[in-house]
């Protein structure tokens, strides 16, 4: 979604630049030449700035993808090997800059093993070393938010009233408000991490 705004703020950019959409002024034909002139610096401008630069390299790489899984089929083994390495590298890149997500670089990468060589039962075990290294991944930044989490002394403080919350509500015999007693317990259990997290 950011890439797609980015690239409509450099086309409405550009348009502006030219001037599209405005009136044509009174005496065009005889300004025609420097105004044609001063838009194209104006382009030129607009496409140098870092904004322009790093949507315009998206808009190369997403073609360079879509023309290699297009044409890989046709392509000279040594051509294709080529491509897909230097895909790969721009692919490495942008995940580790967070222009692609971890779900787009898995789409790409499967594509660019799909669409090389091999056969078809080494495809296959590449896609399934794919996929494990990615639930690999996932599971190591799960762990990781769970052992930040356990290590935050306000999720400390919450575990602790928890247990006191669930105890103190399975005993009761009577739930106020009309409530059941698994509802008293969520409405229970989210007043104490508000009061844990935010204080409130």
């Amino acid at each position: 979604m950011a890439r797609v705004a980015l690239g409509i703020v450099f086309v409405a950019s550009v348009l502006l630049a030219t001037g599209c959409g405005e009136r044509p002024a009174p005496r065009a034909s005889v300004q025609a030449g420097p105004a044609n002139a001063s838009s194209q610096a104006r382009i030129r401008a607009l496409e140098n700035t870092p904004q322009a630069r790093e949507w315009l390299g998206q808009q190369r790489f997403e073609r360079d993808a879509r023309d290699f899984v297009r044409d890989a089929s046709k392509l000279p083994a040594g051509e294709r090997e080529r491509r897909a390495q230097a895909l790969e590298t721009q692919i490495e890149a942008r995940e580790q800059s967070g222009e692609l997500s971890a779900g787009e670089t898995v789409l790409l990468r499967a594509a660019l093993i799909e669409a090389g060589s091999g056969s078809e039962e080494e495809q296959k075990a590449r896609l399934a070393a794919l996929a494990e290294r990615y639930r690999a991944d996932a599971a190591r930044r799960e762990a990781a938010f769970v052992a930040q989490q356990n290590a935050d002394p306000r999720m400390q403080r919450y575990k602790a009233r928890e247990k006191a919350v669930v105890a103190e509500v399975m005993a009761m015999t009577t739930i106020p408000g009309g409530l059941t007693r698994d509802e008293y317990l969520r409405e229970r259990l989210q007043r104490e991490r508000e009061l844990a997290f935010d204080g409130h």
